[in-house]
C-alpha cells in the first residue's frame, strides 16, 4: 500500500512539474483551481511559523542530546525519542506549508516556484532559502535510514546539514514572511536561533577542551 501512494505522488508531482514547464515554455496556459478567500494563505503562515518551531525544536533536541545538557532534565532515552518524532512532523508541517502556496490565488506558485530555488518571482532569494532548507531537513531525516551504510562518522557529519536547514529557515522567515516584523514572529525565529546558538558553543568548547586534555 506504501509503495501505491508513494508511486501516485510521484505521478501527481510529475505531471505538476511537466504543466508548470509547458505553461512557462508558451506549450499552453494551464488554468489550476485555487479556492477564493485568504484561508490559503493565512494557511501558509501558520503551517510555515509551525513547520520553522518544529524544526527549530528538533535541532536543539539533537543538540541536547549531543551536549548531554538535556540529561538533567529528561531521559536520554525520551530526549532521542523526541529527536527522532520532532523530524517527520517538521516536514509534514512544510508540505502542508508548500500545499498552501500552491493554493493561494494572490501568489498563485506553480510547482517549479516551489521546488527550484531562485525561481519565484516572489522575493526569489527568501523563497530558495526556504527551499533550501527543505532539501536539507530531507536529507537529514533520510540519512537515519542509512546510517550503518554511511558509518557513524559521516553520519554525524551529514547532520550538520540540520544547522544549514534551521539557519537558512530563519531566514526564509525574516525576509519572506509578511508577519516578520511583528514581536511574536520574532521572538518564534530569534528565541530558538539564541537557544542552539548556546548550545552549539557548549559543544564547540568542550570538544576544544578535550583536544586541549
Amino acid at each position: 500500500m506504501r509503495e501505491v501512494l508513494r508511486g501516485i505522488v510521484i505521478g501527481l508531482v510529475a505531471l505538476a512539474l511537466a504543466g508548470a514547464i509547458a505553461s512557462r515554455a508558451g506549450w499552453g496556459a494551464i488554468s489550476v483551481p485555487r479556492p477564493a478567500g485568504t484561508g490559503a494563505w493565512l494557511l501558509a503562515r501558520a503551517s510555515g511559523y509551525a513547520a520553522f518551531a518544529a524544526l527549530a525544536l528538533d535541532v536543539i533536541a539533537g543538540l541536547l542530546v549531543s551536549t548531554r545538557a538535556g540529561d538533567r532534565w529528561i531521559a536520554r532515552g525520551q530526549l532521542i525519542e523526541l529527536h527522532g518524532w520532532l523530524s517527520p512532523l517538521a516536514l509534514a508541517l512544510v508540505v502542508g506549508h508548500v500545499l498552501a502556496l500552491l493554493a493561494d490565488r494572490y501568489l498563485r506558485f506553480d510547482v517549479l516556484d516551489v521546488l527550484v530555488p531562485m525561481v519565484s518571482p516572489y522575493r526569489p532569494i527568501a523563497v530558495g532559502l526556504g527551499i533550501v532548507a527543505a532539501y536539507c531537513a530531507v536529507v537529514v531525516h533520510a540519512s537515519f535510514g542509512f546510517r550503518r551504510l554511511l558509518g557513524t562518522k559521516a553520519w554525524r557529519r551529514l547532520h550538520y546539514l540540520s544547522l544549514v536547514a534551521f539557519d537558512a529557515a530563519a531566514v526564509h522567515a525574516f525576509l519572506a514572511g509578511t508577519d516578520a516584523s511583528r514581536p511574536w514572529a520574532i521572538a518564534i525565529c530569534v528565541v530558538p536561533l539564541l537557544g542552539a546558538a548556546v548550545l552549539l558553543a557548549g559543544r564547540v568548547r568542550a570538544a576544544i577542551a578535550r583536544r586541549a586534555g
